[in-house]
């Protein structure tokens, strides 16, 4: 695959990159609304499809470009596709849909933060005083929370009233059912194709431009992955489902820590070394940002975040974004 772009155009090259980040976009939105639909089909709840399906989807294509990148040694991309979507899906893509719409932070979304608070902050703790290398047992710890906190959410979602239903089990024949199968499979495919082109034009455009894998997949292809969720936030926030929107981004940061970042550093093929940027400035960026939510949480006069505080998350990543050109 490397070679495919070694000495092809630059203009080829992103422009097979920006098919290659759509194509995987769009083929995990269908293969995570295929799942659902077999879910229903098999009649599965809505709360059990809420707190698995849909809470690892939101993170399949990190996953898939992830699981790519460590496949081609690029530990770098791998660890800024993961940071990278956990800053972008809390500034840019929080702080626009604040803009359409308020978003409630009350104290029962608190949980959700602090768990990836305090993984973030831990995983930075660590890869300091290992002087900039995050070990494997890290990973592995990341790894065996992700069942832990997947139980977790499915016993909240029981307990609340108001999720207290289940949709009528749809009928359908055998054959629609292995079709919607081969839909998920075909889908499955096309992720991993389209990651893999993803990720060698990265690779190929990192070489050409000098610039490091690591802030072009912190950035470019984090941006490009969280992308389809800004409409989710935008609909979500301008029905006044603000509280909805922030579950689902904070959800989705927290999937990139404990499966996607953990991941990364439990199966690379050598020890993750953390790049000096990442230490200066990505990490403490991030731990930033969800400092200032659990602020807004427990503050007794704010209950929801505002125009205010969006234009804040949308300053926020405009310096990170220019930090990363220009250093």
């Amino acid at each position: 695959m490397d070679q495919l772009f070694t000495n092809s155009p630059l203009f080829i090259i992103i422009i097979v990159f920006l098919i290659a980040l759509f194509i995987l976009s769009k083929s995990a939105d269908y293969l995570t609304d295929s799942a659902i639909i077999i879910s229903k089909t098999l009649g599965i709840s809505d709360i059990i499809i809420g707190a698995t399906i849909v809470s690892l989807g939101t993170s399949l294509p990190e996953f898939a470009t992830t699981i790519t990148a460590l496949l081609n040694g690029s530990n770098d991309l791998a660890l800024g596709n993961a940071l990278g979507s956990i800053i972008t899906n809390t500034s840019i893509i929080l702080g626009i849909g604040i803009l359409y719409g308020k978003i409630p932070v009350a104290k029962k979304t608190a949980f959700n933060v602090w768990i990836t608070f305090l993984c973030l902050i831990s995983i930075y703790l660590i890869s300091i005083l290992n002087q900039a290398v995050i070990p494997r047992y890290t990973g592995y710890i990341l790894l065996i929370i992700l069942p832990i906190y997947l139980f977790y959410a499915f016993k909240k979602s029981s307990s609340n009233k108001q999720l207290q239903h289940t949709e009528k089990k749809k009928t359908v024949t055998a054959s629609k059912l292995v079709i919607l199968i081969a839909k998920v499979i075909f889908s499955a495919l096309i992720v991993a194709v389209s990651s893999s082109f993803l990720v060698a034009t990265v690779q190929a455009s990192a070489n050409r431009l000098g610039i490091s894998e690591a802030i072009i997949s912190a950035t470019i292809v984090a941006l490009g992955t969280s992308l389809p969720e800004l409409s989710t936030v935008i609909v979500s926030a301008k029905k006044g489902h603000g509280g909805l929107a922030f579950g689902n981004l904070i959800g989705a940061s927290l999937m990139n820590i404990l499966l996607v970042l953990s991941t990364t550093i439990s199966f690379s093929k050598a020890s993750l070394v953390v790049p000096k940027t990442f230490l200066l400035f990505h990490f403490p960026i991030a731990v930033i940002i969800f400092l200032y939510l659990l602020y807004c949480i427990y503050n007794s006069n704010k209950h929801e975040l505002t125009k205010k505080e969006g234009l804040f998350f949308i300053i926020i990543y405009l310096v990170y974004l220019l930090y990363n050109l220009l250093f």
